[in-house]
């Protein structure tokens, strides 16, 4: 397992089964050879598949696509139907933000997380990032605090909610709820499941991008998520999430729906409709954060599905990632197969490698074993 995924075929083998495919049988993801993008750079790629069929998608500690910036975030645009012949142009540098790697005056610097595209309009997420070297963390990670969410309704050109807004009144104060992403349906977020034609759900680890400790899971009404107000929202507390007996406005009251520690960094769910099932990865560094010394070089990839975006999460497989250290992958809706054995994540590699440090799709095959 500790090869080069640029090799031949990895097999990663299910411990458990997906009963909508079939209950008899386990399953099987086939790890295949990764396909950079060129003539970009930079890292946390998330996929808001609009309802043209395009794929919008931050960067963080970027230079974007074609050198156009240098930021500490930009929004992209990448289109294309065919994974091997992608192209993508910068669609706002978002200077406000910061050049690459520019702290503020709290020693922190702005990155993103989750980002979606919801009946026309893009969703994203930002917050304020201290770098492991400066944390203070025993573990050197990156943690993260004061997330809030950002809208366009022109596709990335302009943005509500201004960087010194989310600086000054964030939306979620503090960590808990600090590096969500965007539970993910498909294009333009059109989904009929598990309450997603009323509700938009997200999951935040406890604030860190990378080697986080657990879960919670929040949801807002569709028709107030672009009030962008955090008193909107609600966390789940347990029992069945199709009813609202099950939420609460009080995120102190947040439920863990899944505890790993040390093992989540910022990381989403997808719905694979062909399976019935979401997909989740989570990743961290074996060595412990990302800036302990030489922990770039190995990434693990943990591989959970649910039946619910509340759970029960099971984790089935994990794969390693070295010596590129892949991080930070989501699925990309826009390209799973319409029988979901056939899966796309965008990922980057070690920032100290320009050939991995950029926009890579890793595509995945599911099968059932023998």
């Amino acid at each position: 397992m500790h090869r080069k995924v640029s090799c031949s075929l990895l097999t990663v083998l299910l411990a458990s089964t997906v009963s909508t495919v079939n209950a008899a049988k386990s399953l099987a993801i086939r790890v295949e050879n990764p396909i950079p993008l060129a003539d970009n750079s930079g890292d946390t790629w998330v996929a808001a598949w609009a309802a043209d069929g395009t794929v919008y998608t931050p960067s963080d500690d970027t230079k974007g696509f074609h050198t156009a910036t240098s930021s500490n975030i930009a929004f992209n645009k990448v289109t294309g139907d065919d994974v091997r012949k992608l192209s993508g142009v910068t669609v706002n540098p978002m200077s406000g933000y910061g050049k690459e790697a520019q702290r503020g005056p709290d020693n922190c610097t702005w990155k993103s997380s989750g980002c979606c595209c919801l009946d026309g309009t893009i969703y994203w997420v930002v917050a304020r990032h201290k770098y492991g070297e400066d944390s203070g963390d025993p573990k050197r990670r990156q943690p993260a605090s004061n997330a809030s969410i950002i809208k366009s309704t022109d596709f990335g050109k302009t943005w509500t909610r201004s960087a010194k807004e989310n600086y000054d009144q964030p939306m979620f104060p503090g960590s808990r709820f600090a590096a969500p992403y965007f539970v993910e349906y498909g294009k333009d977020g059109r989904a009929s499941v598990d309450n997603a034609d009323r509700y938009v759900y997200a999951l935040s680890n406890d604030g860190f991008w990378d080697n986080g400790n657990n879960l919670v899971l929040g949801r807002v009404a569709r028709s107030k998520i672009g009030n962008l107000r955090a008193t909107d929202w609600q966390y789940y507390d347990g029992g069945d999430g199709m009813e609202d007996s099950a939420w609460t406005s009080d995120m102190a009251r947040a439920k863990l729906v899944l505890d790993a520690p040390g093992r989540l960094g910022m990381n989403g769910a997808v719905y694979v409709p062909g399976l019935r099932r979401y997909i989740m990865i989570g990743w961290y560094y074996p060595a412990g954060g990302g800036k302990i010394q030489d922990a770039c070089h190995t990434t693990n990839w943990d591989f959970y599905e649910a039946s619910k975006p509340w759970g029960p999460w099971t984790k089935i497989s994990t794969y390693v990632s070295t010596p590129q250290g892949y991080y930070s992958p989501q699925l990309c809706p826009k390209f799973t197969s319409e029988d979901g054995r056939r899966l796309f994540v965008m990922t980057a590699g070690d920032w100290n490698q320009a050939e991995y440090y950029r926009l890579t799709i890793v595509p995945l095959r599911v099968e059932e074993e023998p």
